[in-house]
């Protein structure tokens, strides 16, 4: 029973992929147009919704089990190899430097995370993982690794072509629309 309505939520989610990706809307198709518009509002909520959880899970079932998603995806950000300024990682997240200070103060207590001014330029905050923060980005990287394999497994060789060049127009098109609010912002 519950593998019949999960095909059917697979069966109606490619249809409005279908119905979504046909385009050039009559007026007289307006109304469907918006229903579609709606559809897809609801899968890509449900699709952020559900790796939130999954990542939740793991996290909570794991060693790692002390840590927040945040704080692992502040870790994610910070990455492996050269160190990086506060203002590039609070970038790459997307947050204020002030946001983020309250996060690297976190994860410096559980000793996840290592701060240092710039020598030359005090101003400057140099940040990098520690071992143990390592260790943690690791986890992490593989988890989302498995996590998408896993979930482009479900999928044909054409379908992932598809999906690989609408998710780079849907990310061209989000990161030019967080550039212009930004710009608007700073004014």
């Amino acid at each position: 029973m519950a593998a019949k309505k999960e095909d059917s939520k697979e069966t109606r989610a490619k249809e409005l992929l279908d119905e979504a990706t046909r385009g050039g809307d009559s007026p007289e198709e307006k109304s469907e147009s918006d229903r579609r518009s709606l559809g897809i509002d609801a899968i890509l909520a449900r699709l952020f919704i559900s790796t939130f959880k999954i990542e939740e899970r793991a996290i909570a079932e794991s060693s790692k089990g002390n840590m927040s998603i945040s704080e692992l995806h502040v870790l994610r950000e910070i990455g492996v190899g050269s160190e990086r300024t506060m203002t590039q990682v609070a970038r790459g997240l997307k947050i204020s430097v002030s946001a983020l200070t309250i996060a690297m103060n976190k994860l410096e207590k559980k000793r996840l995370v290592r701060r240092e001014r710039g020598t030359e330029d005090h101003r400057i905050v140099k940040v990098s993982l520690t071992e143990k923060g390592l260790e943690a980005f690791e986890y992490h990287d593989a988890f989302h690794k498995k996590m998408v394999k896993d979930a482009l497994g479900q999928l044909t060789a054409d379908e992932r072509k598809v999906l690989w060049k609408t998710l780079v127009k849907l990310d061209a098109y989000f990161a030019r629309e967080w550039a212009r609010h930004e710009k608007k912002a700073t004014r």
